[in-house]
């Protein structure tokens, strides 16, 4: 595949094609021959991306897994973690964590049962429910996200404060693309 140039800076940082790359942009390039038509950049493009997502996802899990944790509990734990003032609906939960009503009800229930979630009827509306961490989730929380930063840190090491900034900026705008064609496709599959 034909990328544009990379800077001189940012050439000599790459020393070698990881293998997935490599695979990556061979199976797409058989595919476009296969297929043509076929937007070849923006299907690599997303299988890099989804292969990253999937690498750093495999990576979270198995750190989470130690504090018998998954994503879906950890995404959970950090939306209630950072929410204003540390109470977040369930409806508001689904939204931050990417979960349907039925999958955040599991997730709150198992977090209720390890003692990491305190769920209680709004003082505003006895008819709402909302959730917050228990001192012991806090404490989790706590505990586990400095074990973290060093990881993060390697992860982006690789990347000039520029290119996080830039990469940030795009990965914002696709996110932005998302929305927009959520809104007015129905369940076009990506």
């Amino acid at each position: 595949m034909n990328y544009p140039a990379m800077s001189k800076a940012a050439a000599r940082r790459e020393t070698r094609v990881p293998v997935a790359l490599a695979s990556i942009e061979e199976g797409v390039a058989r595919t476009a021959a296969r297929m043509p038509g076929m937007p070849a950049e923006p299907v690599a493009l997303l299988k890099l991306i989804r292969h990253v997502a999937g690498r750093i996802h495999a990576r979270l899990t198995a750190r989470l897994r130690a504090h018998g944790l998954n994503e879906s509990d950890f995404q959970t734990l950090m939306a209630l973690f950072s929410s204003d003032a540390g109470v977040a609906t369930p409806g508001e939960l689904c939204q931050y964590a990417h979960e349907s009503r039925t999958n955040m009800t599991r997730i709150t229930d198992g977090l209720v049962a390890r003692g990491l979630v305190l769920r209680s009827p709004s003082a505003a509306d006895r008819r709402r429910i909302e959730l917050r961490l228990s001192a012991r989730g806090e404490q989790l929380v706590r505990r586990l996200l400095p074990q973290m930063f060093p990881s993060i840190d390697a992860l982006f090491a690789p990347l000039s404060a520029r290119e996080r900034a830039t990469l940030r900026r795009l990965l914002a705008r696709l996110a932005l693309q998302l929305e927009q064609m959520d809104a007015t496709e129905e369940g076009v599959p990506a």
